[in-house]
């Protein structure tokens, strides 16, 4: 093989291991926001469900006001008629 040959598989070889290198480079770059996003949806999903079991609550708590005003007739008192009663807690094991 000629010397013209040679320098230009050379080149060649050092083109492809450093593309390779760059390909590399990019994959784990990739990897790793792959990995924060899907670690950032799992947080989302886990946030969605705390979500929907509190505006269940607040959904039962609203039906529960929307009874008691409308088939019960009941209203919250005048602030100023309201006592408070403050006990000491009993020494029970």
């Amino acid at each position: 093989m000629s010397r013209r040959t040679v320098g230009f598989w050379l080149a060649a070889l050092v083109a492809s291991a450093l593309a390779l290198v760059d390909v590399r480079n990019h994959y784990l770059l990739l990897f790793g926001r792959e990995q924060h996003l899907t670690s950032q949806k799992d947080a989302l999903h886990v946030e969605w469900g705390r979500l929907l079991l509190e505006q269940g609550t607040l959904a039962a708590h609203r039906r529960i006001d929307r009874i008691a005003r409308h088939h019960l007739d009941m209203v919250m008192p005048d602030p100023r008629r309201i006592v408070l009663l403050y006990t000491q807690p009993s020494n029970l094991p």
